[in-house]
């Protein structure tokens, strides 16, 4: 792979909100634009991680069936590594943003699920309901650390 393929994932990531972005989405972005001839996605990983320019990060394994993970990344959720300019590293309050905008999406996407329980069992509701507590603790803990955000930046 040229350079012009790294030069082009420098820029891509330096637009993005986010300062650690899936692997994938870069991936995918790319190959829409017709700049990875049949490169499969392991090849351009492993490429990355030999330019200096990017660290990735690796992502635990993850129990979801092919067919789960087919349907969080048409909704645009990515698994697998993740990568970050090493020249863009977030200050404390970037991160602290992050956090708290992570966090409260998942709070706001758990009580969603609350919301559409009814086929759920009584084990189902009790684990909800304790995701939900820890990710509401999890946020005060988050907006307590990180004055200087605030939760209305999301």
């Amino acid at each position: 792979m040229d350079s012009q393929i790294f030069d082009l994932t420098e820029q891509l990531l330096q637009k993005e909100t986010d300062f650690i972005v899936p692997v994938k989405k870069i991936w995918l972005m790319l190959s829409l634009m017709g700049k990875l001839d049949d490169v499969a996605f392991e090849s351009f990983s492993m490429m990355l991680r030999a330019d200096q320019r990017f660290e990735i990060f690796e992502e635990a394994e993850t129990e979801l069936s092919h067919d789960q993970l087919d349907d969080l990344e048409s909704a645009g959720f990515f698994m697998g590594p993740r990568v970050m300019l090493k020249s863009r590293k977030p200050s404390r309050q970037e991160m602290g943003a992050l956090l708290m905008k992570k966090t409260a999406l998942i709070y706001e996407n758990l009580k969603n699920v609350w919301r559409q329980r009814n086929n759920y069992s009584e084990e189902e509701q009790d684990q909800l309901l304790h995701a939900l507590a820890s990710t509401q603790k999890l946020l005060k803990a988050i907006v307590a650390e990180f004055p200087e955000c605030e939760l209305e930046e999301l």
